[in-house]
Parts: C-alpha cells; structure tokens; sequence
C-alpha cells in the first residue's frame, strides 16, 4: 500500500498559492479604498479655496468644526429669514465679474437679484470682523473696561494704534475694529469679551482661554444662524500659516451675517459712521482719530458701510450695504482683484441713472 508523500512546505505554498493571490488581492483592494477616502476628504469641498485636511479632521475636537465637515447651509434651505428666498438670482449682469463668488439681495424681499457661486467656501479676510463686532455687541456692555495685552498690541497689519497696557472700552474697540480694520482691536475684543463671558477679572494677563471662548462663540452664533458653510480660527480674518488653517465662508452666509447684523442698531450706527474721535484720557489711553476706510463721504451715492478686506488667500473682499430710491441691498464679494471696479459695475447696473462717483478704499 503506498502512504502518499506529505508535501514539502515549498509544496503547500504552491498549493495554496490561489489563496495567497486572493489574500493579496483583498490587501491591494482594502489599500485602494482606503486611498480613496483619504483623497475623497481632502477634496471634500472643490470649491473650498481653506481645504480641510485630514489630519485636522483627526486632531479636532471642536463640536462646530466637526460640524461643518458634514453639513451646508443648503441642505436646509433657507435656514431662516435672514437668507434670500432662492438661489437662483432673478437677472444676470450685463458684464460678468472675475470674482470667485459675489451676490446681491434685497433686504425687504430677500430677493436674490445677482449671484455667481453663492454655496463655495472661500477665504473672507477681514470680513470675519463682522461676527467679531456683532458677537462683542451683544455678549458684553458697552463700557466694559479692559487692558491691551502685549500679543493683542502687536498682532500687526491692519491697525487702532493701541499699545500694550493701555485701557480701553468695548465701545473703542469695536470702531477701531469696523472702521480702520484694526487687527488689534479685534483680538483685545475677542480677550476682554471672553473674560467677561468667562466671569474673570479684566487684570488677568493671560487672554489664551478667553479668546477660544470667544472663538467659541462666533462659531456658535454662526451655526445658530444656519451659516455651516463657515468657521472662523481666529477674530481677525488674517490667513494662518496654511490655507487649511484659515477662516472661511461663502457669499450666501455673508449675505445672513450682514443682513442679521445691520438689525441690530448698535452695529448699523458703526458701520454707518465716516469718522470717530475718542480723545485722550489721562492713565487710560492715547487719543485716537478713526476713519473709515469705505471712505464713504466720496462713495457711491447710498452706501451705508459695511466692511472690506484682502489677504493674500482670500484676494479682495467686500460688503457693501446701499439704501437707494427706496430699496435696501446688501452686496457680497469674495475673491476680487478689484472689488471697487466690481461693485461700480453691479451698483451702475442696478442704478443706471446714476454715474456717480465711487471710491471704495482697499484696507
């Protein structure tokens, strides 16, 4: 009788070399998809110029960042009255503008008049100081006093004028923030508001915690407003270091902020106002002398404020805010190389009568 051979182990491996080949393949298939997802959340928005990468996916722990990763304003489209009622705008402009996104509504009607990519998440620059301003106005008095921190003093670009150790109110921070875009403003706000929110002292050096719950609150309000197509990292709008790390938000979620923020009296007086003046207070602060830089005494006529802005991310940014011949309109652009020339061309198009003289002033 012969007892067949045990195969050698070189044998075996031939044997079952049709199940290591299946093995290999399940690997290779299971390193393709995984591949796949990678690239699928790093492309998880085509149209967002600050893409979300996947480590900052893995490493955050903010409930509203986690929050914008998987939703959009219109996937409950309109959130509330704040928004126009459609996305479709009702005319199209004579000369198409070379910005990245720009939109146009009227407030009364919230009638989508102009839009051109309303839903892409761009870069907004110092627009953020919008929900800055608004957030500040509402979760803190107006005579609240605080001292300029070093760090806030020194931010850059952009400026008040503040100096470290001075002390100032949160009514001259938020001029010094709307009208000459000071950077400084904006993050002694976000430092003196967040300690008041936190219910510590103005005298407490160290304004790391209070301005992450200041940030807190400007995500927090921006979601409560159905913007979750928004997300501001710092209260400047300055660019981070990478474009993954800077704020951003579409002209449909601006075109809310704005028309949210001019109900409020106290912001509309702000934006509205050409020149400031708070004089020198002896042990307090130096003298300031705040222009607007909308330089809205030689502007178009009507325009009201808001906010412009540019980075090197976000290009040339703009609010405008017209009440003309009875109608009130809010203009958003993002993305411009020349958001005067872009904003004649909508405001000449809308007011034909009208050759007017315009100077909108880039920060």
């Amino acid at each position: 009788m012969n007892v067949p051979k045990k195969p050698t182990f070189l044998g075996r491996i031939v044997q079952h070399t049709h199940i290591l080949a299946g093995v290999f393949l399940l690997v290779c298939f299971g390193l393709l998809a995984f591949l796949f997802y990678v690239q699928k959340i790093k492309n998880y928005d085509i149209n967002l110029l600050s893409p979300v990468g996947v480590r900052k996916i893995i490493l955050s722990r903010d409930p509203f960042y986690e929050k914008v990763l998987h939703s959009r304003t219109i996937d409950h489209f309109p959130p509330n009255r704040y928004f126009p009622l459609h996305l479709i705008p009702r005319f199209t402009l004579t000369k198409d503008l070379p910005a990245w996104g720009y939109a146009v509504m009227d407030r009364d009607t919230r009638e989508l008049l102009y839009g051109k990519n309303l839903t892409g998440r761009l870069p907004l620059a110092s627009l953020a100081k919008v929900m800055t301003s608004i957030v500040a106005i509402e979760k803190a008095p107006f005579d609240l006093l605080t001292t300029v921190s070093l760090s806030a003093a020194q931010v850059g670009e952009a400026s008040m004028g503040l100096s470290s150790g001075e002390k100032v109110t949160i009514e001259e921070l938020l001029y010094g923030s709307m009208l000459p875009s000071g950077n400084d403003a904006s993050e002694v706000l976000s430092e003196s508001v967040g300690k008041y929110m936190l219910g510590i002292g103005q005298e407490v050096t160290d304004g790391g915690v209070a301005r992450k719950t200041f940030l807190n609150s400007m995500n927090e309000k921006a979601q409560a407003l159905g913007m979750f197509d928004t997300y501001f990292f710092n209260p400047t709008g300055l660019d981070e270091e990478e474009k993954e790390k800077s704020s951003f938000s579409t002209v449909l979620d601006l075109l809310a902020l704005t028309n949210y923020a001019l109900g409020n009296e106290t912001f509309a007086k702000i934006v509205e106002t050409s020149f400031v003046q708070f004089p020198y207070k002896d042990g307090y602060h130096k003298a300031f002398y705040l222009q607007n830089i909308l330089s809205l005494s030689q502007a178009f006529d009507g325009i009201k404020g808001v906010k412009p802005g540019n980075s090197i991310f976000a290009k040339e940014t703009l609010i405008s805010y017209i009440e003309r011949d009875g109608r009130r309109l809010i203009t958003v652009i993002l993305g411009s190389n020349h958001t005067r020339d872009d904003v004649l061309t909508i405001y000449k198009q809308i007011f034909p009568e009208s050759a007017s003289k315009a100077k909108i002033v880039k920060k």
